[in-house]
């Protein structure tokens, strides 16, 4: 009779309230129903908060300007040299290199709701975001200073990722971030390393292989392969989860750990300018998951809204996240990747997602 009387009496209501419960509306790649994800948060932060943090966390970012002409002059002459047939699909998508002053806002999402971190590391290539100023807290750090001449210019982000360990002061542990991802709301250290300074291994709902099976081809696939593999081998146990598309917590002594164990296996793909289907993505796949391993990382949660800025699906991604601030309930992350599918592009896409950029981290409503 209750559900009668709402069909009366607002059938509109009941339309949306019957199939939000049928077909649940899913933004993250936890798959946990928007509506289920506050009670989720809340009580995950609850916990978080109980875990005293007593040693220094770091920031690093790796990111590049794709509009300097001295970058894009190297750019274009290795991609014109490059082999045929050597690079991964999509390793030189102009949408790879695309900035739209997304680090300016990842930056700030960062002083507002991550404030207790320590340093933040920038790694460029001899270049320094145009905005940014003196700041003891921001450093900038050029490829020069960690990766061996020998394999500059790069333009792969494996081989750049794979060296951030030897950035110089780096705290042994540090949160690793592209500059398409924001912290979308206030969080503890204890989020992202727990007693003892063990990693939180933030999990998908994902499987390799099965994207594998369906057809996917990309060199961060071929990358997590080649890991999960070597896995199997080395401590016969099998790794078949990627990572959720956010921050990663890490720690400096596990990549001096994997240099030491796979040196030859690191220094075999250094030298591709591009990334292929024969690296490494030690920062977000291999690291994380023999921190796993040897004991130094623990599966955790991180609801996080993955998607593409250039999709027609990102409005409703931008809709949801200003419905969010304005209900105390976002998530705790989002990454607005940037990827160049081919299909229809949202027009207007960079000014969409500036606008919501500064209505997340600078309005204060």
């Amino acid at each position: 009779m209750k559900k009668i009387r709402k069909f009366i009496k607002s059938p509109g209501v009941f339309f949306r309230d019957y199939f939000n419960k049928k077909y649940p509306i899913i933004r993250n790649e936890i798959l946990c129903p928007e509506l289920e994800e506050n009670i989720l948060l809340r009580h995950d932060l609850a916990m978080e908060e109980l875990i005293h943090i007593n040693f220094p966390i770091d920031v690093v970012f790796t990111w590049v300007d794709d509009s300097d002409p001295i970058w894009k002059k190297k750019y274009q002459h290795f991609k014109s040299v490059a082999e045929a047939g050597s690079l991964g699909n999509f390793a030189t998508d102009t949408a790879r290199f695309s900035n739209h002053d997304e680090i300016r806002y990842s930056i700030k999402s960062i002083e507002k709701n991550i404030p207790w971190v320590r340093n933040i590391f920038i790694i460029t290539d001899d270049q320094r975001p145009a905005w940014l100023k003196s700041d003891d807290k921001i450093r900038v750090i050029d490829h020069k200073d960690i990766i061996d001449k020998k394999y500059l210019p790069t333009f792969n982000s494996h081989v750049i990722e794979a060296h951030l360990h030897k950035i110089p002061d780096l705290a042994e542990h540090f949160i690793y971030f592209n500059d398409d991802v924001f912290v979308a709301r206030p969080l503890p250290p204890g989020h992202f390393f727990k007693n003892r300074g063990i990693s939180s291994l933030f999990l998908s709902q994902k499987s390799l292989r099965s994207m594998q099976e369906r057809g996917t081809n990309t060199p961060t696939l071929s990358a997590s392969l080649q890991a999960s593999d070597t896995f199997e081998r080395d401590f016969k146990i099998l790794i078949d989860t990627p990572l959720v598309h956010t921050y990663v917590p890490l720690r400096k002594s596990i990549f001096e750990e994997a240099w030491r164990l796979y040196e030859t296996k690191i220094n075999g793909f250094l030298s591709n300018k591009f990334r292929t289907n024969h690296d490494l993505n030690l920062a977000t796949f291999f690291v994380p998951w023999l921190s796993y391993i040897t004991g130094k990382a623990t599966p955790a949660r991180d609801i996080c809204y993955y998607f593409n800025i250039r999709s027609t699906a990102a409005r409703s991604y931008f809709k949801a996240l200003k419905q969010a601030k304005k209900d105390g309930v976002l998530p705790h992350s989002f990454c607005a990747n940037d990827f160049n599918t081919h299909k229809a592009t949202l027009e207007k896409y960079h000014l969409l997602l500036k606008e919501a950029l500064k209505y997340q981290f600078e309005s204060e409503k």
